[in-house]
């Protein structure tokens, strides 16, 4: 039996535990509005001026954070024909739902100066804990957090992961 809900996309690449999904890009409809209306086109790919959307499983567009971040320009938005992208009607609805995460290869939690992160976060979401021992806990404010995806490329241990946030908590 199946201990987590997943799409068809996740069936038919062999994620039977719902564990790896590609990140959409901003202003996406569900998983299964969006893969439903993508007709795999590459307009956003091509217009994205930070070459962050790159061909993802099954030929739809996906979020790479590895070198650069999201700018929220809405430009994919724009060049999307078939509203698979399309801005919310509500101002206050943020273009994705992400969970950022931080984890324990992060160089300031084992002792080594480091505040790449927080540095570059325009949104000040990420702040230093001082610990005892040199070390510094890093401090994600979620609420604070636009998930512009900055702070991965950044990061030289490759500590930060942004998932997508699972369709039952983005409900």
């Amino acid at each position: 039996m199946l201990s987590a809900s997943i799409d068809r996309s996740q069936l038919l690449r062999g994620d039977l535990k719902g564990q790896r999904r590609d990140i959409r890009p901003p202003w996406s409809q569900s998983e299964w509005s969006f893969t439903e209306q993508c007709q795999r086109c590459d307009d956003c790919i091509n217009i994205c001026p930070n070459k962050i959307i790159k061909t993802g499983s099954g030929g739809f567009p996906a979020i790479d954070f590895s070198y650069n971040h999201c700018s929220f320009c809405g430009e994919c938005v724009k060049a999307c024909q078939h509203q698979a992208l399309s801005f919310a009607s509500d101002l206050t609805t943020p273009p994705w739902l992400l969970n950022v995460e931080i984890n324990t290869t992060c160089l300031s939690r084992n002792g080594v100066v480091c505040r790449s992160c927080g540095d570059v976060c325009e949104e000040s979401a990420i702040s230093f804990k001082l610990e005892t021992g040199g070390r510094s806990t890093p401090l994600l404010d979620q609420q604070s957090c636009t998930g512009c995806g900055e702070c991965v490329s950044v990061c030289p241990s490759r500590s930060i992961t942004i998932t997508p946030m699972p369709q039952s908590e983005a409900a």
